[in-house]
Formats: structure tokens, C-alpha cells, sequence
């Protein structure tokens, strides 16, 4: 998975296609090494103990935090178990954004 560029307070949202892209069962294209789910935020990273974990929301996917990500080590881990977060995964994979609708702000402006 490659890193947005996006430092995370709380939490961010991605197009599918910036996050994971293929055929065949998304899931098993992220970066996740373990299947426990973590409903509710984790207080730390699990594998390096970092207490900067950030929501990921996958639009069109789920309205809602979908993944959790460490912001300093950079794994992810499961909200939902893998069969569910599939079928969030799937049923974003036709969204569409046409990126002028949203509007310009120089790259100066990002954060």
C-alpha cells in the first residue's frame, strides 16, 4: 500500500483506487498481517506501540472508519473481520470522482 502523503489527526479519506487497486478479492491485497478487528480504536499500535492510529474511510465503501492505520509504523489493522471489509471494498470499486468539482488548493496549502 503506498502512503497517501496525508499526516493523520483522527482520521482520512481515500478513493479506493489510492488505496488498493486489482481484480479478484481486495482484501488480500492490503497490507494486514493479522485478522483480529479492532471495533473501536486501538489505544496503540499493536506492533510498535505508537498511540498515532488513524481511521481510514473508504469512499463509497462504508460510511465510517473502514481501516485503522498507524501513522508512525504504518500497518494497518482490520475494523470489520475480512469478509465484511470485502464487501465494503467491492461495492466501492465503480466510484467515481471528477476531481474539479472539488475545487483547487495549491499544493502550498496542503497540510
Amino acid at each position: 500500500m503506498a502512503k497517501i502523503g496525508i499526516i493523520c489527526t483522527e482520521f482520512r479519506l481515500v478513493m479506493l483506487d489510492d488505496f488498493v487497486e486489482g481484480k479478484g478479492p481486495l482484501v488480500d491485497k492490503l497490507e494486514i498481517e493479522q485478522d483480529s478487528a479492532y471495533k473501536k480504536k486501538p489505544s496503540h499500535c499493536p506492533s510498535c506501540k505508537s498511540d498515532r492510529i488513524c481511521g481510514i474511510e473508504i469512499m463509497g465503501g462504508y460510511d465510517g472508519v473502514l481501516f485503522w492505520e498507524c501513522d508512525t509504523c504504518e500497518k494497518m489493522f482490520f475494523r470489520f473481520d475480512p469478509e465484511v471489509t470485502e464487501e465494503y471494498l467491492q461495492s466501492a470499486k465503480e466510484l467515481w470522482t471528477n476531481p474539479s468539482d472539488w475545487g483547487y488548493v495549491p499544493r502550498s496549502k496542503f497540510n
